[in-house]
Parts: C-alpha cells; sequence; structure tokens
C-alpha cells in the first residue's frame, strides 16, 4: 500500500509542481492526491492523511475485480482433491463441501459494494462508465468494476501568487484559499487525475489573481473584499467547470505589497493624519479666537448698555429734582439751611475750625477765612464785600493753646 501510495502521489509523468507557478516563486508541494488500496479499505484510506497532511481525493481500488480468488482457489482445490483422490467418502463428502463453501464466500462477497460516507463511487460495465452509486453498502454484480471512489467533501486548496502587478506596476503577493467540490465524479475521473488537477487549479487561480490585481492601483490593491472574492470565484469556477469540479467559495487570506511601499504608503498616512489634526487644532484656536472676541464684544455692549442706562435714570432723577425745586423753594432752602447748620454744629467742635453764618456764606469760605486768618494774607477772591449792604467782617477767635 504505502508503494502504491508513493506511485499514485506523485506529479505525472514527473512534471514539477511549480511549473505553473510564476517565474520567481517558490515552488510548491501538491496538495491533491489519490491513493489505490484495496476496496475493503477505502473508509479508512480516505479519512487518513499522508505524511504531509493531505487527504486523498480520489481512491482507486488494487484489483478491479472483487471475486476473493484466494478462496475460490482454494475451493476448487479442495473440490478436485476430494474428486480426484481415492478417499474415505467421509473425508471426500468434507473437502466437496469445503471446497463449495469457500467459492461460495469467495464469489458472495464479490456482490457486496462498501462505498464509505463522505464519497461516491463510478462503476464500470464492459469498460464503459455505467453509473455512480453514493454512500451505503450495495448488491453489485461482480462483473460491474468499481473504477474509483472521489470524495464528495469541500476540498480546501491554499494558492498563493507572488509578485503580481498592479495597473500602476507595484509588485504584489496574493493568496487565497478556496474551496471546491466534485459533482461530477466521473467526469473528473476520466477527465484528469487528482496531482494534473491540482496544477491546473494553481494555473486558474493564478490567471484569476493575474487579471484581478492588475486591474487595480496600488492604492486599493489593500482593499480586496468580498466582491473581488466572488470575481475570483466566478472566474476560477469557470475554469474548474468541465473536470466536473464546483467552487464553493473564496477567501483573500493575504496582500502584501513590497515593504518600501508599505512603509512610503504608512508615512503618507501618518503624513495626512498628522495634517489633519493640525488643521483641526487650528480651527480649534480661530474658533476660541471667535469666541474670545464674541465674549469681548457682548460685554462692551453690555458695559454700554449699563452706562446708557445709567445715564437715562440719572436724567431722569435731575429731571425730577428740577421738578421738584422748582415746585417746592422753600422746602429747599429749609433742607439746605438744615444742612448748613448740621455742618455748623460739626465744625463748631473742632477747636481749630472757625464758623461764620449769614447770607452768602458757605463752608469752603469759612475754611478759607480760617486759612487766612493763621498766615495773615486776605487774596481778594475772599474778601468780604464792601457798602452798605455787605455782611460784616467774620471776627478772629484767638487759638487756642495747649496748657
Amino acid at each position: 500500500m504505502t508503494d502504491d501510495l508513493q506511485r499514485d502521489v506523485g506529479t505525472p509523468s514527473g512534471a514539477p509542481a511549480a511549473a505553473a507557478l510564476p517565474p520567481g516563486a517558490a515552488p510548491m508541494s501538491a496538495q491533491l492526491t489519490q491513493v489505490r488500496v484495496p476496496l475493503v479499505e477505502a473508509a479508512e484510506a480516505l479519512a487518513t492523511p499522508d505524511e504531509a497532511g493531505r487527504l486523498p481525493i480520489v481512491l482507486l481500488p488494487r484489483t478491479a475485480f472483487r471475486i476473493q480468488n484466494g478462496l475460490v482457489a482454494a475451493g476448487l482445490l479442495a473440490f478436485v482433491v476430494g474428486l480426484v483422490f481415492d478417499l474415505q467418502l467421509a473425508l471426500r463428502g468434507g473437502l466437496l463441501g469445503i471446497g463449495v463453501v469457500l467459492v461460495i464466500l469467495g464469489v458472495f462477497r464479490s456482490f457486496l459494494v462498501p462505498v464509505p460516507e463522505g464519497s461516491q463511487a463510478v462503476l464500470l460495465r464492459r469498460g464503459r462508465f455505467d453509473r455512480t452509486l453514493g454512500p451505503g453498502n450495495h448488491v453489485i454484480p461482480p462483473w460491474i468494476i468499481v473504477s474509483h471512489l472521489v470524495t464528495t467533501r469541500e476540498i480546501p486548496f491554499d494558492a498563493p501568487a507572488t509578485e503580481v502587478p498592479t495597473s500602476d506596476d507595484v509588485r504584489t503577493n496574493v493568496d487565497i484559499l478556496l474551496t471546491f467540490r466534485i459533482d461530477a465524479p466521473e467526469r473528473f475521473v476520466f477527465t484528469i487525475s487528482a496531482p494534473d488537477f491540482d496544477l491546473v487549479c494553481q494555473a486558474a487561480c493564478q490567471d484569476a489573481i493575474r487579471l484581478l490585481v492588475r486591474g487595480k492601483d496600488s492604492d486599493r490593491i489593500l482593499d480586496l473584499g468580498q466582491a473581488d472574492a466572488e470575481q475570483l470565484r466566478s472566474v476560477i469556477g469557470s475554469a474548474l467547470e468541465p473536470y466536473g469540479a464546483t467552487v464553493v467559495r473564496v477567501v483573500v487570506t493575504h496582500v502584501r505589497p513590497p515593504l518600501d511601499f508599505m512603509l512610503s504608503r504608512e508615512s503618507r498616512r501618518l503624513a495626512a493624519v498628522q495634517r489633519a489634526e493640525e488643521e483641526e487644532r487650528h480651527a480649534l484656536d480661530v474658533r476660541r479666537q471667535a469666541d474670545r472676541e464674541d465674549l469681548e464684544r457682548q460685554r462692551i455692549t453690555a458695559r454700554r448698555s449699563a452706562l446708557e442706562l445709567e445715564a437715562e435714570n440719572e436724567v431722569a432723577r435731575l429731571e425730577r429734582l428740577e421738578t421738584r425745586l422748582k415746585d417746592y423753594p422753600n422746602a429747599m432752602r429749609w433742607d439746605v439751611g438744615g444742612q448748613r447748620l448740621e455742618i455748623a454744629r460739626a465744625l463748631a467742635a473742632n477747636t481749630r475750625a472757625m464758623v461764620q453764618i449769614g447770607p452768602g456764606a458757605d463752608v469752603a469760605a469759612s475754611l478759607l477765612l480760617h486759612t487766612v486768618a493763621e498766615t495773615g494774607d486776605e487774596p481778594a477772591s475772599v474778601r468780604p464785600p464792601e457798602g452798605p449792604g455787605a455782611a460784616a467782617p467774620p471776627q478772629r477767635r484767638p487759638r487756642r493753646t495747649a496748657g
């Protein structure tokens, strides 16, 4: 089984697995394999990965005919010995019975065809395709041959593409993961082998990725999304459909432009972010300055309104006061006289003050006269008027000295 597995897993005709890769790409190992084992070991073989961790997608029975040749030969030998040799009747009968049983077992087992779960069997009648069988145990005549067992599970396939140029000639590495399902096993096994299909799938993925990347510039290549994955699925599915395979989904797992390009893009993005931040700060400063100017303008307006209101209140107060003075002149004179009297009483308590009471006298004049009395000078502006109607000059009071 090991020799058959190693013989069937390799690429056909000695072709290298990297033949479908673009120049400069690293060689890739095959991802799709097929094995040759006995039909009774099919379930175990389809569920057992090889040393590289790959599960086979196609199984070829080691023998085309299902008749157990060993049992049939042993039964025929026992039957011939029982007929040819002169043996006792009991021994001859036993040999004949054993021979018949062995022949029946060898032939009866050939009618049972086990098909593992998750696979389909391709049947041949007289060397031509007859039909396919689903999972389960089936009773099939031995002259109908089981040629292949093909898995029906979704098969993952990794397809990296290196140094694919964009529309502005930036070399980019792109990696996609697709899953496909073999919906027509007979078309798949009679059209291509599993290792050859690996190369075809690689080539279809490389071509689809190249067309997709070539239609985008370097600024948009990092934004591959669901629409681009759907485009890849459609293009790759069209290439694999003649082989009976259907692409279920495609996922873009990795996009990596050159390191220098990424550093330049990062610096541009960082500069744009910094510029936007500076613009936001400048706008904030301008807004703050405008707010301060508006606030100062509002303060000036409020102060002006307060001054105008205060002036209006003062005008109204003076108008009312003037009206009252005109209406009540005697009350005004009485009020003024009373206030002068109070001032005179307050000054009388001061030993250094001189008080003058009479018409035309006021506190300021009295203070000036007090100053003149101390210095001996008498300015003309404070001399008492002369004439018959003039008031008598104020009397000088002697100073009081301490002690």
